[in-house]
């Protein structure tokens, strides 16, 4: 802000300098010079006069400013608190203000302000060049190099001297203050004709002047023409033309001390022929060693003397006389089936070789051939460069000729080789050059000799038809440059063929451009089907003609409401998309870019809609859910009818109570009746299991009398379940005394002893635990699910008679183990049965 504010107050500052104002009373800016080199060394002072009161003396700071940027302090020195002296090492710009300010409590006062202006001396003016315009109004005219740009205002004046003896006497000076920095005109009363002058620049401004070479010159020397007007070009003789021409002179200039040279190209050429310049005997120029019947544009300048040259002459176009055509025709042709199964059809092209000569403007092409008596039987004659044809029958040979007003040419023979399926290139490829041309390289055929090849190319077009262009290159060719009829943004399909020396093979060929850009169209997006989470899009082809390059890719953009967006990209041969996971009932738009090798253009917006969810959809997505829910729960409740039992024990297992079991139901009703009285096995009261026997078995015997136990289990099981199991009759066995004739009940306190289990010791070290085996038997009560494990050794001690037998047979031990001592829980069976010995015994008198 404070910076503004100075700005503004210099600029009203220097407002009232140019009107004449004092800026102050109390101080004065000083420097050497308002003007300086740029870049230069500047030094100013600024010094506050003694008559300035305002101030009562106090102490003041001086401050230097330029433009709106403070000077460092360490540029310049107050000598005093009136006067400061300021360096400036290396001025840099243009244009800048220089102020010197005085502060007094903080606020700056603005004491005077000074204008300095930056740039460069003026350059020596070089390459004077001087002409003389004999055209009304004769005037007289130089043109120079000012030099380098020096940023400040620069004049510019022209001297003339009039001298004689080659400028080294001269006289008369005369200075023309020139309008503009690089040309000056002198009238043509401030020179002579034919008269020596001496002639220089200079130019000056504030830091300087500089004065260029002097030149010495006659004003006849260095007379510049008007370009003349060409009249007409017409045919004299055999390749020669003539061209009337009008000079534009003044009529005292003698014609003969004229000068013209001469330009001619043939019609649609780019380069010129430039001819040396030859003297005018009149207004008759003469140009021979042309083409015939060949046309040509002509152009013409002229000088006086060895002054300048005019500028050219507008053209004007001739044609040379008609000669008969000559050289030979380029030829190729192809074949395809005509209307009848035994005729042939021949396309045949040509164009002129390269020392082919029409000589001509209308030439006429005939296509004939020869019967052995040496008659002439056209098959077509056409102005074009193709022509159609049947192939007449045992003809193999063909002649093509051009002709004009003056003659025929010298017939071109072609030959219609009946082999045109031979080997074909290995491969083609085509390389970019420029806009209208393409390289095409190819690989030669491996087998046969080749002995020329055909490069056959056409623009790819629905509108336009396929005009075939074709160059033949030599044998050893296998790269080469097409340049006829070749633009851009066109698609062109170019074959080659391989010549042999009895056919032509099959070809090889590639589509390309010489130079792609975006498409020119946009096919539109059409909504083939459309659901609540789905739209299928598709779209048509772009047009050949509108390509302009080859298509890529197809990106579809669509976004929703929300703004959420998303694509897909889409190879360019498929022209069908899905866009899926779209929320039902939303509105959606969408649009399709093209792209090519060289750029993209987008097409048209489309606003899509999906479906409602109807009742149809919800019905068919709930009813198979209530189908395979209800097809499950029905195999579920099946199985679980069918297979209630093992379903029931894997849910809950049964686990076995030995205590009250039905095992005393296992014997045979024989038994039973022999011992009516018997109670439940709970109620045993007479039982005395009085001796457990301790067996010392190997392990090797113990495995033995598994697997045959293993073996008799697994037989025992196989039976039906009407038959007692092997575990009743074992147990049968150890209750009742099947052998003994006494069939009266036992009384099991009067017995001696029964045995019950054996304790075998160190048997079960070497023994693995075989694999679960389950019984059958009759009883309702299940047993255990699992086999319960044999007891360790030195357990279930519970008959105190057996102790002693125990314990020796458990001393061979290993000190390690824990001998755990048996509970009558672990035998509930025999718990019940010592229970209800006890309760006899307390019951007996």
């Amino acid at each position: 802000m404070g910076q503004n504010w100075k700005m503004l107050v210099l600029m009203a500052v220097l407002l009232n300098t140019a009107k004449g104002i004092a800026t102050s009373q109390c101080g004065e800016v000083s420097i050497e010079s308002p003007v300086v080199v740029l870049g230069s060394f500047v030094t100013a002072s600024c010094e506050i006069g003694d008559n300035c009161t305002f101030f009562d003396g106090q102490d003041i700071e001086i401050e230097w400013w330029l433009n709106d940027d403070l000077i460092p302090k360490s540029q310049y020195t107050n000598q005093s608190s009136r006067k400061s002296n300021l360096t400036i090492p290396c001025f840099n710009t243009t244009h800048g203000y220089l102020s010197c300010f005085v502060v007094l409590h903080g606020q700056a006062q603005l004491v005077d302000v000074i204008q300095i202006t930056a740039g460069y001396p003026p350059s020596k003016p070089r390459d004077l060049n001087c002409k003389t315009n004999l055209t009304e109004p004769v005037t007289f005219s130089c043109t120079w190099n000012p030099g380098r740009e020096t940023n400040l205002p620069t004049q510019f004046t022209l001297h003339k001297k009039d001298s004689w003896l080659s400028c080294t006497k001269s006289f008369g000076t005369v200075s023309i203050p020139c309008k503009g920095a690089h040309s000056c005109t002198i009238l043509r009363k401030d020179f002579h004709l034919y008269h020596e002058m001496e002639i220089s620049v200079t130019a000056h401004n504030a830091l300087g002047n500089n004065t260029s070479e002097s030149v010495c010159l006659d004003s006849m020397d260095v007379v510049k023409l008007d370009p003349p007007i060409i009249v007409s070009v017409e045919a004299s003789q055999d390749k020669c033309l003539k061209i009337e021409m009008e000079m534009r002179k003044p009529e005292w200039l003698p014609a003969n001390k004229c000068s013209a040279k001469l330009r001619y190209k043939q019609a649609g050429d780019l380069q010129w022929t430039v001819e040396q310049p030859r003297k005018m005997g009149g207004g008759t120029l003469r140009q021979c060693g042309l083409l015939h019947g060949t046309e040509y544009q002509f152009q013409v300048q002229v000088t006086f003397g060895a002054g300048h040259w005019s500028e050219w002459s507008i053209e004007k176009t001739g044609c040379t006389h008609e000669s008969a055509p000559s050289g030979k025709l380029d030829v190729w042709w192809k074949v395809k089936a005509g209307e009848s199964e035994r005729s042939t059809q021949v396309q045949l092209f040509w164009k002129p070789a390269n020392q082919f000569r029409a000589n001509g403007k209308n030439l006429l092409y005939t296509v004939f051939f020869q019967t052995s008596t040496g008659m002439r039987n056209p098959l077509c004659s056409t102005s074009e460069l193709h022509c159609a044809f049947l192939q007449p029958e045992h003809v193999n040979r063909v002649y093509i000729t051009a002709s004009n007003t003056a003659g025929e040419s010298v017939p071109t023979e072609v030959c219609l080789y009946t082999k045109r399926a031979l080997e074909s290139p290995v491969s083609i490829s085509s390389l970019l050059s420029d806009d209208h041309s393409l390289w095409i390289q190819w690989e030669a055929p491996k087998s046969l000799p080749v002995t020329g090849y055909v490069i056959e190319w056409c623009v790819v077009s629905e509108t336009l038809p396929c005009r075939i262009s074709f160059t033949l290159v030599q044998h050893n060719c296998i790269k080469t440059l097409i340049t006829e009829n070749i633009v851009p943004f066109k698609c062109y399909k170019i074959s080659v063929y391989p010549k042999y020396k009895d056919g032509f093979g099959l070809p090889v060929s590639v589509e390309a451009y010489s130079r792609q850009r975006a498409p020119s169209k946009v096919p539109k997006l059409k909504v083939e089907d459309i659901g609540e989470s789905y739209a299928e899009l598709a779209w048509d082809s772009v047009p050949v003609d509108e390509r302009n390059g080859f298509i890529r890719r197809y990106t579809i953009f669509y976004s929703d409401k929300e703004g959420k967006t998303g694509m897909r990209v889409v190879g360019a041969p498929e022209m069908r998309v899905t866009l899926e996971n779209l929320k039902p009932s939303s509105e959606y738009k969408a649009f399709l870019m093209v792209s090519t090798d060289a750029g993209s253009l987008n097409g048209t917006v489309l606003t899509l809609s999906t479906t409602i969810l109807d009742h149809w959809s919800v019905i068919s997505t709930i009813l198979p859910a209530c189908i395979g829910l209800t097809l499950f729960l029905l195999i579920t409740a099946s199985a679980c009818f069918i297979k209630h039992d093992n379903l029931k024990l894997n849910i809950w297992p049964m686990v076995p109570d030995p205590a009250n079991s039905s095992i005393r139901k296992w014997a045979p009703p024989s038994t039973q009746k022999m011992n009516p009285r018997l109670p439940d096995i709970k109620d045993l009261s007479t039982s005395n299991f009085s001796k457990v026997s301790i067996l010392d078995v190997s392990a090797k015997m113990l495995e033995e009398k598994d697997q045959k136990q293993i073996g008799k289990a697994e037989e025992a099981g196989s039976r039906s379940r009407g038959n007692s199991s092997g575990l009743g009759e074992s147990i049968q066995d150890s209750v009742f005394d099947s052998s003994s004739d006494d069939m009266s009940p036992r009384a099991y306190q009067n017995t001696p002893r029964v045995e019950y289990s054996s304790v075998v010791c160190n048997g079960y070290k070497g023994q693995q635990n075989p694999k679960h085996k389950y019984l059958r038997s009759d009883s309702t009560q299940p047993l255990l699910h699992d086999l319960s494990p044999s007891p360790n050794q030195c357990e279930n001690i519970w008959f105190q008679g057996a102790k002693e037998e125990v314990s020796k047979a458990c001393q061979d031990m290993e000190p390690g183990e824990k001998v755990r001592i048996a509970s009558w829980d672990d035998f509930p069976l025999l718990r019940g049965l010592m229970i209800n010995e006890e309760a006899e015994k307390d019951s007996a008198p």
